[in-house]
């Protein structure tokens, strides 16, 4: 049996479903405990799903604080532990198979002395990667994200009697103190692009992006061409920065589709859209919510922009279409900068994400890019996907008897 235990965040939750997928393939027993909203997304890997105690860890809406955010991890963690880690224990896992965010996951593998996999979504936050995130987010910034975010940190790790520490509720390198270290981790991320030392203080595995590389996809809903604009689960709810997006590339001369959400002004963001379309005949903005599946969005766009998250930068890559890069917190910040230095897009300068000026001029030189998207895909076949993933988990399985 594997128990697997993720995060309330689609970027986190959907590339470990081809791992799911593939151990079940392989005749693994696997049981997933996720949240609701994932239900269907879980099961429908062969996974048993279990649901979570209901707790107030509302990861969709965050102020990209990482002080509050790590006392949100170990409050909730203190929900989450004792409320699971008899059901898990009462399954006997030979393995855990965890987000690197999944505090609750390293306490129950610690507590129960079973090995653990953590799966990593983002570039690697070693020391190099910590001090570029510093930087791009400026001394200000850090300066007010500690005294907003101490008082929570505090009453969190109060509440938790210390057991865990800022640094392992993140399952950084060289931070394991009070918990086991994970027995492997296994990045969606190219070793290649990966900012100071790529490897860790336990075996590190960069496998790439995971996709289920037979699923096949409704066409693309609207007429092929467009810029297609989104900015991902944690990063879609500032309707401004939409607007200066559709604008930008709507002024750039393209068609525009964006994907958009549900905590933005839709109202607003739709009467932009019938403006715009309204002005210039023939040339359409569409303003979506959601979608089954973001790949059919990208497979008909002709420019891609977007927050540099992980999940949407590999989907966009994997497709062939360059993109603008707009992040809006510190790891995507300095993704942003490795995948313009790959070639693949551009970043746009930091400050101007709601200038609709600099996002039309910057749309210029992103046409005009020419990337190697062969070298890019022999970069994913060398790294292996899902079956490099369920390869070294299986590896692990049999060294632990």
């Amino acid at each position: 049996m594997i128990v697997v235990l993720t995060t309330p965040a689609m970027g986190h939750v959907k590339p470990m479903m081809p791992l799911l997928a593939g151990l079940v393939g392989k005749g693994q027993k696997v049981a997933c405990f996720g949240h609701g909203a994932f239900e269907g997304t879980i099961r429908a890997t062969g996974a048993e799903f279990l649901p979570y105690p209901e707790v107030a860890y509302d990861i969709d809406a965050p102020d990209f604080n990482l002080v509050q955010m790590g006392a949100d991890l170990i409050r909730t963690s203190q929900t989450i532990y004792p409320a699971i880690l008899p059901r898990v224990a009462a399954l006997s896992p030979r393995l855990i198979l965890q987000d690197f965010m999944a505090l609750w996951g390293s306490r129950i593998g610690t507590t129960l002395g079973t090995p653990r996999v953590h799966t990593i979504p983002t570039i690697v936050f070693n020391r190099e990667a910590e001090r570029r995130m510093r930087r791009e987010d400026g001394i200000v910034k850090l300066a007010g994200d500690v005294l907003r975010g101490l008082p929570a940190l505090a009453s969190a790790m109060i509440q938790s009697k210390f057991a865990i520490s800022v640094r392992e509720a993140y399952g950084l390198e060289a931070s394991w103190r009070n918990l086991s270290p994970p027995a492997r981790e296994l990045v969606f991320f190219l070793r290649e692009l990966q900012v100071g030392n790529p490897d860790g203080d336990v075996p590190r595995f960069y496998i790439g992006p995971t996709v289920n590389a037979e699923r096949r996809f409704q066409p693309p809903p609207f007429a092929p061409g467009y810029a297609l604009v989104t900015f991902g689960t944690l990063s879609n709810n500032q309707t401004e920065r939409f607007e200066a997006a559709i604008r930008g590339a709507f002024q750039a001369g393209m068609p525009v589709v964006a994907q958009c959400g549900r905590k933005v002004d839709l109202a607003h963001l739709r009467a932009l859209a019938r403006d715009l379309t309204q002005s210039h005949p023939g040339r359409v903005v569409e303003i979506v919510e959601s979608v089954p599946d973001m790949e059919a969005l990208i497979m008909g766009a002709k420019i891609v922009i977007h927050h540099a998250g992980m999940a949407t930068t590999w989907e966009t890559a994997r497709f062939r279409k360059p993109a603008l890069f707009i992040p809006t917190i510190a790891d995507q910040k300095v993704l942003a900068s490795q995948l313009d230095s790959l070639g693949i897009g551009r970043r746009l300068t930091a400050g101007r994400e709601c200038d609709a000026d600099a996002i039309a001029g910057a749309l210029g030189p992103v046409r005009a890019l020419s990337p190697d998207w062969d070298e890019v895909a022999c970069m994913l076949a060398r790294a292996g996907g899902a079956d490099r993933g369920v390869e070294l988990i299986l590896e692990l399985l049999e060294e632990h008897g």
